[in-house]
């Protein structure tokens, strides 16, 4: 079994293609995440066809927006602060983290990405709230993240182009190497980080 560092969905977003919802779906499934997020209830035909395609991946539905256990930032204080309410109150349920993201092979693809997605505008860009830089620099902030506590990443991706890549680098930000690093410090020779939510600035 592959071990991974935090559970993934994929947030689908509202107004898409029936064509491309499904084929999302599709990847969301065969590369491993382990849930796809709807934002609302889709006609029933095509509820079937999204569940049918994301297999063995799940179907959540996520109707309310204060779900308690829910952080919108990445922000690993708001997490540790979070875990600590939840762990007080006994909970069991997983603690989430629901971001929009836009990673690349270097900086200049990240911001690319983020560039053309037109959901990325205002405060839903990654920089902003989200999970943005390189690979490495993301892998940094998940780690973090998993730290601090929580228990599942759900993510807006980008979407208007190479979503397969995209959704790829995405899922290798926590199977292979990254669980094995998360009691390690943080490396002193990281290509210095762009100012972000994480980062500062």
């Amino acid at each position: 079994m592959t071990r991974q560092l935090l559970s993934v969905g994929i947030a689908l977003p509202v107004g898409l293609p029936e064509a491309t919802a499904v084929s999302i779906a599709s990847m969301t499934g065969r590369l491993g995440f382990a849930t796809l997020h709807l934002a609302d209830v889709p006609p029933s035909d095509l509820l079937e066809r999204l569940v049918d395609a994301a297999a063995p991946a799940l179907v959540v539905i996520d109707e309310s927006s204060e779900a308690i256990g829910v952080v919108r930032v990445n922000d690993p204080h708001a997490v540790a602060a979070e875990r600590v309410k939840l762990d007080a109150e006994g909970a069991t349920r997983p603690l989430q983290v629901v971001v929009p993201i836009s990673i690349g092979r270097t900086m200049s693809e990240a911001v690319a990405r983020a560039d053309l997605e037109p959901r990325f505008t205002g405060d839903r860009h990654p920089r902003d709230i989200g999970i943005f830089g390189t690979f490495e620099q993301a892998q940094e902030q998940v780690l973090a993240l998993a730290r601090a506590g929580a228990d599942d990443l759900v993510l807006d991706v980008p979407l208007e182009r190479d979503v397969a890549d995209v959704l790829a680098q995405i899922r290798a930000l926590v199977v292979g190497a990254t669980p094995e690093l998360v009691r390690a410090p943080p490396r002193a020779d990281r290509t210095p980080p762009p100012r972000t939510v994480f980062y500062g600035g």
